[in-house]
């Protein structure tokens, strides 16, 4: 049954009733989507955050957190429309269908479910979400590099560092570092060989780091050859081994030149741990204070800061 390329669509089915849940999984997976299971919202959101979910179907009745709310929380983080929400009520009152889609329901459905009439809404709401995500993906991407530009990097960092922080309602966020990375003597590099092999270099190192990339992290460029890196970690020494990591690829790696010259670069790297005491503007200002110390002592190396009370202290980590 399965007619069109749905395999890579991710629909979270929310609903107390596990006849319910049954029914609709079994009829959206014969059609090729990818199905996953909540029995509330509170359940739903917790799913919505460890997966990349394209359709939502909610129940407006539930315990722990009803429809209304869950479309609410999941709204106000997806501000750019990823995920087209569809609420299930057997309750056809005008002012509570008024207040979902004032909470950010896209699409009613009526219970009990008409099943071709869930198919089409599904069907348009994934034209809805596909449309959305490709502006998102213009919007959002460094036209160089392919990871995240400067603007939606940092929208990405303050919205962890609120989770961080435990300020949205939800359960605070794991803890994490920020590393900064800079490339070597880059005006060396256009110099030498070229403004083209310069961007080479800035696609190899992206690459590089964007293949390292742990969960939960993410990887932006802040401009010109800096870019960062998120990186979620319970002890700054996890932090570190990663972006040294890093460092140690990026020693490795040979470019070659249109011409056929082959080079080679470097990167120094500031990580500051984050504890959600600070702004992001602090954490982003010790990070490139770390990279100061690693530029000025030498180059490729790994230097971390971290704050005990009102010093600020360094420690150097060269392998």
């Amino acid at each position: 049954m399965n007619s069109g390329s749905t395999a890579e669509t991710n629909v979270l089915v929310a609903d107390d009733s596990c006849v319910v849940r049954k029914i609709l999984k079994d009829h959206l997976e014969a059609y090729g989507y990818r199905v996953l299971l909540a029995r509330d919202g509170r359940e739903a959101l917790d799913l919505y955050h460890l997966h990349d979910i394209h359709i939502l179907i909610t129940d407006l009745e539930m315990p722990r957190m009803d429809g209304l709310e869950l479309c609410w929380l999941i709204r106000a983080e997806d501000d750019q429309h990823r995920t087209f929400s569809i609420l299930m009520t057997a309750d056809d009152d005008i002012q509570r269908r008024i207040e979902a889609f004032d909470a950010g329901a896209d699409e009613f459905l009526t219970k009990p479910i008409d099943m071709p009439m869930l198919r089409a809404r599904v069907r348009a709401g994934e034209r809805i979400t596909r449309t959305h995500r490709v502006m998102a993906e213009m919007l959002n991407t460094d036209y160089l590099t392919g990871v995240l530009n400067r603007r939606r990097f940092m929208e990405r960092l303050e919205q962890q560092h609120r989770l961080l922080q435990g300020g949205s309602g939800t359960e605070k966020a794991a803890p994490f570092a920020v590393a900064l990375f800079d490339i070597d003597h880059f005006k060396r590099v256009n110099d030498t060989y070229g403004h083209s092999n310069g961007d080479l270099a800035l696609k190899l190192f992206a690459q590089t780091c964007a293949a390292r990339v742990p969960p939960g992290g993410f990887l932006g460029r802040m401009g010109g050859e800096e870019f960062c890196m998120v990186l979620p970690a319970a002890q700054v020494e996890t932090a570190i081994a990663k972006a040294e990591e890093i460092r140690v690829a990026t020693e490795a790696l040979t470019a070659r030149t249109v011409e056929g010259a082959l080079f080679a670069f470097t990167v120094s790297i500031g990580i500051s741990p984050a504890d959600g005491t600070e702004t992001v503007a602090d954490l982003i200002a010790r990070a490139d204070e770390s990279l100061y110390f690693a530029k000025n002592s030498g180059r490729n190396r790994t230097v971390v800061c971290g704050i005990e009370g009102v010093v600020v202290k360094a420690r150097f980590y060269v392998m």
